[in-house]
């Protein structure tokens, strides 16, 4: 009996050493890195706004809004100022997003950047993969098929974001956007207050980026007198030979390990437009509204 178990023992060894363990399934290709390969806006180091003075981005969140946008285009394209739009892409879905996706086209058209802002607008601190999955991947699938090019920048909505959602940027190249100049525009009142406001702020701050909401009607209804407030300023530091706080494409501020990251020539040669440009709008400006004196004291009646 033993000489039999012995031999089973051996007869078995051979089948039992030659059995594998399943092969894993093979990985899927990273369908998302194309529609976030850009060469220009990714993988840069988080822009945070300071990271230059004397020039100033302009960004809007939360759009397309066929009610507000179109005012805030028309503002930006009358001062031929650039701008970042960070589009919540549900907007862009289905035949309520028809206008929407015609606005978006717009801003392409003439030269603005359109960046993702998430799918539906959530906090995303503290939240699950799938969310993040839901709330980036699939917005970025629906804005670089609707912008017809990669998209290479993300801002967290609210600026809410923690050490799980920028290693899932980090990993998809997606270059993460905040703000220096935050103008609370989505809880203001008043409109007049609201437009000094955002102009103290740039001063104070020798420009920066800016974060507004093209949704907002209040923010629709001044950045076209913020928008004039700046020219104003920059032609009466050109009259006095001091530096303007140029308005520029967010491009200036990116970074790469703290060092500055060329700017494209097409970007430049618009910057350098604008700059040329400056003097004469200055002098098509319509000149301020001078007090009259106040009248002296009468002669006295000659006798």
């Amino acid at each position: 009996m033993r000489a039999l178990w012995l031999c089973l023992v051996v007869v078995a060894a051979p089948a039992y050493a030659e059995t594998k363990k399943p092969e894993p399934p093979a990985k899927k290709p990273d369908e998302l890195a194309p529609l976030t390969d850009d060469p220009v806006l990714a993988k840069a180091d988080r822009v945070d706004g300071d990271e230059l003075k004397g020039m100033v981005a302009f960004t809007f969140d939360d759009g397309p809004n066929p009610e507000t946008t179109p005012d805030v285009i028309d503002a930006l394209e009358k001062y031929d100022v650039p701008a970042t739009f960070f589009i919540v892409t549900r907007r862009l879905l289905g035949k309520r997003g028809e206008k929407s996706r015609e606005l978006l086209a717009r801003q392409i058209a003439a030269g603005f950047l359109v960046e993702d802002h998430s799918m539906t607008h959530p906090r995303l601190k503290g939240v699950t993969a799938k969310t993040l999955a839901s709330e980036i991947d699939a917005s970025i699938k629906v804005l670089a098929k609707e912008a017809g090019h990669p998209i290479g920048m993300f801002r967290p909505p609210y600026g809410a974001f923690d050490g799980v959602g920028r290693a899932w940027l980090r990993k998809r190249g997606l270059t993460e956007v905040l703000w220096s100049v935050d103008t609370l525009d989505w809880k203001a009142r008043d409109a007049e207050r609201l437009r000094k406001k955002v102009m103290k702020m740039i001063l104070a701050q020798d420009g920066g980026v800016v974060l507004m909401h093209d949704v907002k009607p209040i923010t629709a209804k001044i950045v076209a007198q913020v928008l004039d407030d700046l020219e104003a300023e920059n032609c009466t530091r050109l009259a006095a030979n001091k530096e303007p706080i140029w308005p520029v494409s967010i491009h200036y501020f990116l970074r790469d390990k703290k060092q500055p990251r060329a700017v494209p020539a097409d970007v430049q040669k618009r910057t350098d437009a604008y700059k040329a440009a400056l003097p004469g709008r200055c002098a098509a400006r319509p000149k301020p509204a001078t007090t009259a004196p106040a009248p002296g004291p009468a002669a006295p009646a000659s006798k």
